[in-house]
């Protein structure tokens, strides 16, 4: 699955929930206060170990939706990252801190899997991710100035990992283009464009870019049926998207319909992709939905 769902680590994410609008706190008390009948906890804790029944036999977490049920990945250990944050250092250990730095020092490795190594090595606690700065040099240099839609999926994949070790690092300009939300190469890109908003220089005009799209929005959230992974790029549109519309009865169906992909049958913390229960979980989807409020019980510190 594409990176675009996913966006800067859980802490940014809860800095963003105290600028939300009075309907997204709606929508925060109603999935996070009130779970609901038949749904168990997400808080930090429990997320921590269904994360922890995923670390694979080489120390790295590995994706419950991938082929590889045994060896965990360095871009499972990232998502494990982004959804635990500093509490990642409770989930790693010597193994795990041994393969990362196997990674970042093997050449042959490309630039976006070791910055992802590196912000798990940081974020394991050990002190040895500063010795490798000429990778987040060899990051910064390959930002781009400016942004179309044919490179906005690259430089999201690069910029979001990058400033979560450089948070100094430069940002470019998105361009603005047509989005059709009928077209869904276009939808896609739109979506990813506004959940990402925050990563341009520019980003408040792109808050209010792809009208047509920001007005499908309150139709895009409402249900998990019928729009593919567009359904999850829109919930995490959601909050940036300054004209959108959406009331308060928008983010209670949203709301109703993510809790409805809540849990699987060996991860109940973690989000499925289909609304059958014996559908597996994806970390992937798990990860990306820290964007949206209430998703889960992390609090606002």
């Amino acid at each position: 699955m594409s990176n675009d769902l996913g966006r800067g680590g859980r802490s940014h994410w809860l800095r963003n929930a105290r600028r939300l609008s009075t309907l997204g706190l709606a929508l925060l008390g109603l999935t996070a206060c009130h779970a609901g009948p038949g749904l168990t906890a997400n808080d930090v804790s429990a997320v921590k170990e269904d994360l922890t029944k995923l670390r694979g036999i080489n120390g790295l977490v590995r994706m419950p939706e991938s082929a590889s049920p045994e060896t965990g990945s360095v871009h499972g250990t990232y998502l494990a990252v982004r959804l635990l944050d500093t509490r990642f250092s409770e989930l790693a250990n010597e193994q795990t801190l041994d393969e990362l730095e196997l990674v970042l020092r093997e050449p042959e490795t490309n630039l976006i899997t070791q910055l992802k190594a590196l912000v798990a090595l940081k974020r394991s606690g050990s002190s040895s991710w500063v010795s490798y700065g000429p990778v987040i040099e060899r990051g910064k240099t390959a930002l781009p100035t400016d942004v179309t839609i044919a490179n906005l999926s690259g430089y999201i994949d690069l910029v979001e990992v990058l400033v979560q070790l450089e948070p100094n690092a430069p940002l470019a300009r998105l361009a603005a283009f047509e989005a059709d939300p009928g077209v869904d190469d276009l939808l896609s890109g739109a979506l990813m464009a506004l959940s990402n908003s925050m990563y341009f220089s520019n980003s408040e005009e792109v808050r209010s870019m792809f009208p047509a799209v920001q007005s499908a929005l309150p139709q895009l959230v409402s249900s998990p049926n019928g729009n593919g992974m567009n359904y999850f790029r829109a919930l995490t549109a959601m909050t940036n998207a300054s004209r959108s519309g959406l009331g308060s009865n928008d983010f209670d169906k949203a709301a109703e319909g993510l809790r409805t992909l809540r849990g699987c049958k060996e991860f109940p913390s973690l989000y499925r992709l289909e609304a059958g229960k014996e559908s597996p979980c994806s970390l992937s989807v798990s990860a990306a939905m820290i964007a949206v409020p209430g998703a889960y019980d992390f609090g606002v510190n």
